[in-house]
């Protein structure tokens, strides 16, 4: 695997002049929203999604967004700063943004990676689109994600073949670091990696966990449930090093919420339904008042098999759980017996915690299950949609933009806008550190996808 220098091709990489921002508007009593438009189609069935970095290095996050044939860059107020409009090899069902983003080669200037094709992976300036050079791999690739695997910072590149096949290369030459079949992935997933053991450098994470140095971390063995999980967040649960690694099991019934660690299988957490898996997980601080993480089940509500009936509202329909640090259930509900009367009674997806209000007891944020739908800030251990964002979303991302001790809402929309909505009210909690400061965070929002945002 060699970098090569290539030419920037004016078919490749396009430079608009950049729109004025737009002031964002009141939407409803205490929620602003600002919009722009993408220059690209949107984010729909083709793949493709968006994610936050600061490209230009003005300390503002700016947005990623990919699509169908295109990967854009757009600042922070919505501006375009350019657009590759040529092959981009995206993930093909899972929402996820198949690009990756950071000081790729050290020179204290921002990437942008993608796969080109399933065996080259192109790289550019993250602030200009400038074609910076490209790698090429050894076998056909699903995905990408960027890592710190030799200390050097941001510089080394994941490279997923497969649901067991993983191989760690470095961004700036290529040069290969490690491959292992030992990787036991999420079924419809790419690989989720962060500093799970504390030492500063990446480990993947999976139904296996593999080190910074491409060597099998844990002896336990979850058994042969591992091929179908369905959903993965990694997150402090029990709080201190190492982190734990959640995983759904997609077993039906039988089905547990698994939490493991590179040390032992901390819990296995049957299901508190008799027909249900818990399908996508997200994890948060639900309940301050507990230790620890607690975990939203958000069930399968698709296996035809709910109790309530056979038809519409009930065919599809969700009864999520929560469970705590320690396995034990605090709450289970039905969506349909909260949600608004116009939203869809297959429930809600793309779910995701969030801090929306500052007062340190996390939300969900998530959209409108098997639709271009409207998006909402949900009451995880209650079932009550607290807040609602009208519009025929594509994809639902919650990012911390603002740095005010609160996170936003990211929409992209079928009318080709991106909106951001956020929380205007007075804030009368103390400030709190960013969630950038935790390595797991940037990590999850570059990669993220349907299943597990």
């Amino acid at each position: 695997m060699v970098r090569v220098a290539v030419r920037v091709l004016a078919s490749a990489v396009l430079l608009l002049p950049a729109a004025a921002a737009q002031p964002d508007q009141p939407l409803a009593k205490g929620v602003r929203v600002r919009e722009f438009p993408l220059a690209q189609p949107v984010p729909g069935d083709g793949g493709g999604g968006p994610f936050a970095h600061d490209l230009n290095g003005d300390g503002r996050l700016d947005f990623v967004v990919t699509s169908e044939g295109h990967l854009g860059a757009y600042d922070h107020s919505g501006r375009m700063l350019w657009m590759r409009s040529d092959d981009v090899h995206l993930w093909p069902y899972a929402q996820h943004p198949c690009a990756i983003a950071g000081d790729l080669d050290g020179d204290g200037r921002q990437e942008v990676a993608c796969l080109a094709d399933a065996r080259t992976i192109v790289i550019l300036d993250g602030e200009t689109g400038a074609a910076d050079g490209e790698l090429k791999l050894p076998a056909d690739a699903v995905a990408l994600a960027i890592a710190n695997l030799r200390g050097e910072g941001d510089r080394d590149i994941l490279v997923q073949y497969s649901q067991t096949h993983i191989a760690a290369i470095r961004a700036d030459t290529g040069k290969a670091l490690w491959e292992t079949d030992e990787y036991q992935g999420i079924e419809h997933s790419p690989l989720r990696q962060a500093d799970i053991d504390g030492d500063g450098l990446d480990e993947v994470a999976g139904s296996s966990i593999i080190d910074n140095d491409g060597r099998k971390m844990n002896d336990w063995d979850i058994g042969d449930v591992w091929a179908s999980m369905d959903s993965i967040v990694i997150a402090d649960v029990m709080p201190g090093y190492p982190l734990e690694v959640v995983l759904a099991e997609q077993m039906g019934a039988r089905s547990h919420t698994d939490v493991v660690a590179p040390g032992k299988i901390v819990l296995e957490s049957l299901n508190p339904w008799d027909w249900e898996d818990p399908d996508k997980v997200a994890v948060g601080d639900f309940d301050p008042a507990r230790p620890g993480l607690e975990i939203f089940n958000r069930s399968s509500g698709g296996d035809g098999v709910a109790p309530r009936g056979k038809e519409e509202p009930f065919v599809n329909e969700e009864g999520p759980w929560v469970i705590d640090s320690s396995g034990d259930l605090l709450a289970k509900y039905y969506v349909n017996d909260h949600k608004p009367e116009w939203w869809t009674g297959h429930g809600i997806e793309e779910v995701c915690r969030i801090d929306w209000d500052g007062d340190g007891a996390d939300e969900l944020v998530c959209k409108e299950r098997h639709k271009s739908g409207a998006a909402a800030i949900v009451a995880p251990l209650r079932g009550e949609f607290q807040e609602i964002f009208p519009g025929h979303a594509t994809r639902v991302y919650g990012i911390d933009l603002m740095g005010d001790s609160r996170e936003e809402v990211v929409t992209t929309d079928e009318d080709g806008m991106v909106r951001v909505f956020r929380n205007a009210r007075p804030n009368p909690n103390p400030p709190r550190p960013r969630p950038w400061d935790l390595q797991q965070y940037k990590r999850q929002k570059q990669n993220w996808n349907y299943y597990s945002p």
